[in-house]
């Protein structure tokens, strides 16, 4: 028996990262989209680029099943502030969530 806190050695760390147009990021729904893997946030990264004019909030999770965060992702492309949201899989983007604007995460 495993417990839910112990880290798997093997299990590379995932991210679901969330875009929106500088000052439209919505942090409460973007938790809210994360259900009950909120809790199993591991890392929290927000960012504001000036130079891109975009905001951006990346989530990193080491125990959350992909196809669960990728349906996050999809649920959150879904919202009309969001420019794009993207599932890395140990440092790169998820080829199967795209972004609105076509443009690659």
């Amino acid at each position: 028996m495993t417990c839910p806190d112990e880290r798997q050695p093997d299990a590379a760390p995932l991210s679901v990262t969330v875009r929106a147009a500088a000052g439209q990021l919505r942090i409460i729904p973007v938790w809210q989209a994360l259900g009950q893997h909120a809790a199993q946030a591991k890392r929290i990264r927000v960012h504001c680029s000036r130079k891109h004019d975009i905001d951006e909030m990346t989530v990193t999770f080491e125990s959350v099943s992909p196809a669960e965060l990728a349906e996050i992702a999809r649920r959150l492309n879904a919202q009309p502030w969001v420019v794009a949201a993207s599932l890395q899989f140990a440092g790169t983007s998820s080829p199967n969530v795209r972004s609105k604007t076509g443009r690659g995460a």
